[in-house]
């Protein structure tokens, strides 16, 4: 049900209505953790962006809050900036987002709606992010935590809070929303509708000016679109590899190590026996009593087929083996058993057994000289493992007690690297040939979390194998390049921005000409573009409501056309204009599509339930009378793309 409410469905809000919904109230507070640069980044500040009843939501809240979530977003999209995440519309609903909260924390306060400490330290406790290795809660891990990233236990707690009484206000009014089914018929037909039409193409290309422009027109046209021709952060990363290979001459195991591992293991080198048994369960002791007396020596799998079952196998089984997969007593008696014999009936989970020992397989032991071959290499493999581990632990030690990543290469023999400038993609810019290396890939997370300054990590390369200490090294900050790396660039959109502007006025022509009536070809004729390129356009809803946020926008406008109309879609980076004419709409019987109907039905559930919160807290607003500072909203903004360009310099 995408499709029927873009409101919930822009790039960056699906990480916010995660917050309204309050569902996954951890996923925002441990996002929080690990993406937050610190609540006071930008430093304090009074400035009130909304009131909500005696409550105030400051500019300081706003700008950390969208500066976390931009980048617990560019985690997922590593190239991406504070000026397309802003474009997005994201910083109105963050801000909508956290005055929500605040609302609907004073109405339930106000209504006697309390949370208390010991449910916000359940939670807590419960968080995995603050577990040790054994899955229980560590306070000093805890502690740790939040000193690490710069989240005060105040803030931790109030998020948490907040989201358990948006849960008990909001979960009531957005439970059991149920369609009523003079709605889903609409929807379902809508989903099923197809629509065609022709796309015309006016590029900007074809009336970009041909005479070259001047040193100061290209100059003024970069100084005033800067994110136009800005590069994603680039930096340098620092690390030292540890191999456990390099452990391997030391892991050799001693006569000692391998005598004890071998007496450890005696049970696996004694001789032994395994079996081959067949079993069969009948339903009553009579029965089965009845299929051992005229047994004999036939195969249990011809007995089972005249008395219409059929035989279970268990092929090289030992004892245990066969006491886990039918039970101790069967497992007894069928190795007490001769080869050939016939033992039964016996007492099973689900009936009477009789079982057959069809062959037996006796297993040699093996000396501790015999054994050697195989316990060395698993006994040298382990000794690595735990010689690579404790290494690591005292690399970890040495980091805490604040050694550099050139001290521990020089202490340990190590060899420090460097790779070039790299996006958070593992792209260099300079070098379009270039590509990361498994090393490289596997350190870039990581080395991109960190911040210059930070102490050297730990990260893995290679699970159990290879790791590595990384620090980020020298770091260009997002942000536009100097005019002369890109004044070529400058130059061609340029042309593009003078092509555009001529094509926009030609489509705009275009497009009222045919919304008046004017057949297509004359349109273009007398708006000077006869030769326009054409190609046709048809889609169903179902099919581009799939496509989720990637429809693309032709298709968009065609389905938000009337019929026989034309509408014009401008193209991405100045390239042109589209015009869609919309010719036909194909409609659908959507009643003989059960699956349909279902999931329409549950969709719009969904869409309802969450629409009926949505307008509880529009009423909790409204009560509380909560007021909009718009002016301290736009100087937020201003401050995240200045603070963000300030780094790009």
């Amino acid at each position: 049900m995408e499709f029927f409410r873009r409101l919930r469905k822009s790039k960056f809000g699906g990480t916010i209505l995660l917050l309204f919904l309050g569902v996954i109230a951890f996923a925002f507070v441990a996002g929080d953790l690990l993406n937050s640069g610190g609540s006071d980044f930008f430093g304090p500040s009074s400035a009130e962006v909304a009131k909500v009843g005696r409550e105030r939501l400051t500019v300081n809240e706003l700008q950390t809050r969208v500066q976390r979530v931009f980048e617990r977003n560019r985690q997922e999209q590593p190239t991406l900036t504070m000026e397309q995440f802003l474009s997005e519309g994201a910083l109105g609903q963050i801000a909508d987002e956290l005055i929500a909260m605040k609302a609907v924390m004073a109405y339930g306060e106000r209504h006697g709606i309390r949370v208390s400490k010991a449910l916000v330290d359940a939670e807590i406790a419960s968080n995995p992010a603050f577990a040790d290795a054994t899955g229980k809660f560590n306070e000093s891990q805890f502690k740790a935590l939040l000193a690490q990233q710069r989240v005060s236990e105040k803030d931790l707690r109030d998020d948490i809070a907040s989201q358990i009484m948006r849960q008990q206000v909001l979960g009531a009014a957005s439970a059991g929303a149920r369609t009523p089914d003079s709605m889903v018929l609409p929807y379902a037909a809508m989903l099923l509708e197809q629509r065609s039409g022709e796309l015309i193409a006016i590029p900007s290309q074809a009336y970009a000016p041909t005479a070259p422009a001047s040193e100061a027109e290209l100059k003024a046209f970069y100084a005033a679109h800067p994110a136009d021709f800005s590069l994603p952060e680039q930096r340098k990363l620092r690390y030292l590899l540890i191999s456990r290979a390099a452990f391997d001459a030391k892991a050799v195991p001693t006569e000692a190590e391998i005598a004890a591992a071998y007496k450890s293991r005696s049970a696996d080198y004694a001789a032994r026996e395994t079996r081959d048994v067949s079993q069969i369960i009948l339903p009553t002791e009579a029965a089965a009593k009845a299929l051992v007396a005229k047994a004999g020596s036939k195969p249990l799998a011809d007995l089972a087929k005249e008395a219409g079952l059929a035989a279970t196998p268990f092929t090289g089984v030992d004892r245990s083996q066969l006491a886990a997969q039918a039970s101790n007593e069967i497992a007894n008696a069928a190795f007490a058993a001769p080869q050939g014999g016939l033992v039964g009936p016996l007492k099973a989970p689900l009936g009477w057994a009789v079982v057959r020992v069809e062959a037996i397989k006796p297993i040699a032991g093996k000396t501790l000289e015999q054994a050697k071959p195989e316990l060395v290499p698993v006994l040298q493999q382990d000794k690595a493992k735990q010689l690579f581990a404790d290494f690591i632990n005292t690399i970890d030690g040495k980091i805490g007690e604040g050694s550099t990543l050139a001290e521990i290469a020089k202490s340990n023999g190590l060899t420090l690297a460097e790779t070039p400038f790299l996006t958070a993609d593992g792209r260099n810019l300079r070098d379009v040939a270039f590509k990361a290396d498994e090393t490289v890939t596997a350190l870039l997370k990581q080395g991109f979390a960190m911040q210059q300054g930070d102490d050297p990590q730990i990260a893995t390369v290679k699970q159990d194998e290879v790791a590595a200490i990384v620090a980020p090294g020298d770091v260009i900050a997002a942000g536009p390049p100097p005019f002369a790396e890109v004044r070529q660039a400058v130059d061609v959109a340029w042309k593009l921005d003078k092509g555009a502007a001529k094509a926009r006025g030609i489509a705009t022509k275009v497009t009222a000409l045919i919304n008046k009536g004017v057949p297509v070809a004359d349109a273009l004729k007398q708006a000077g573009a006869a030769d326009a390129p054409h190609e046709p356009l048809a889609a169903r809803r179902i099919d581009i409501s799939r496509q989720g946020q990637k429809i693309p926008p032709p298709l968009k406008a065609l389905f938000t056309m009337k019929l026989n109309t034309a509408q014009a879609v401008p193209m991405d980076r100045n390239q042109g204009v589209l015009i869609v004419r919309l010719e036909k709409i194909a409609q659908e019987d959507p009643s003989k599509n059960a699956q349909l109907i279902s999931s329409t039905k549950t969709g719009l559930g969904s869409v309802l339930g969450s629409e009926y919160a949505r307008q509880m807290i529009t009423a909790i607003e409204q009560e509380l009378k909560v007021t909009r500072n718009s002016a301290a909203i736009a100087s937020v903004e201003a401050a995240l793309r200045k603070a963000n360009g300030a780094a790009a310099q």
